[in-house]
């Protein structure tokens, strides 16, 4: 059996904390992991009643770059249904009357402690909060089942989007099934 002996704080910013931990595993060989650690986020994959995608384009300083995305933030509350519900309207302007939970996305197991909470938002309303980003974001309304077609000309390239792009459309082909 694996055991944590210690774990210690290395570095840290606002934004994530730097920690080594120290293990004894099974076979008694002690090893230390280096480890990124952040606060939770809700992923949003918000779809209008006549079957459009909302999606933003913001510039990421870590690719120097803008991208495609979905509405996310940080789960500051502990309450990832109600970050969700906030994001939505500090980033495109709705509030949602029905959040869906679709799953919780793990992006790097070995290396980093964080979880993304996604959401399918329907019933959309405008509201809007001021947001926390630097410059405005543009939004861009598509059909839904037109996603991939960004993923091909390379305009939706993070995986978490993605992956929450196909559970949307997993779960909205099962509820059709359903309903027939």
């Amino acid at each position: 059996m694996k055991k944590v002996i210690a774990e210690r704080e290395v570095f840290k910013t606002s934004i994530f904390t730097i920690k080594e931990i120290d293990l004894k595993l099974k076979n008694g060989k002690k090893v230390t992991f280096s480890l990124v650690e952040k606060k939770d986020s809700s992923l949003i994959v918000p779809i209008t009643e006549d079957g459009k995608l909302i999606l933003i384009k913001e510039y990421f300083a870590a690719i120097d770059d803008c991208q495609l995305s979905l509405p996310k933030g940080r789960v500051d509350s502990g309450n990832p249904l109600e970050a969700a519900n906030r994001e939505l309207q500090e980033e495109i302007g709705y509030k949602s009357g029905e959040l869906i939970r679709l799953g919780t996305l793990i992006v790097s197991p070995g290396n980093t402690r964080h979880k993304t909470h996604v959401y399918l938002a329907r019933k959309l309303v405008k509201s809007k909060l001021p947001g926390d980003e630097d410059e405005e974001i543009e939004l861009l309304k598509i059909p839904f089942d037109n996603f991939e077609k960004f993923i091909d000309k390379k305009q939706l390239t993070e995986a978490r989007v993605i992956a929450s792009l196909y559970l949307a459309r997993r779960y909205m082909k099962s509820r059709r099934k359903v309903l027939k």
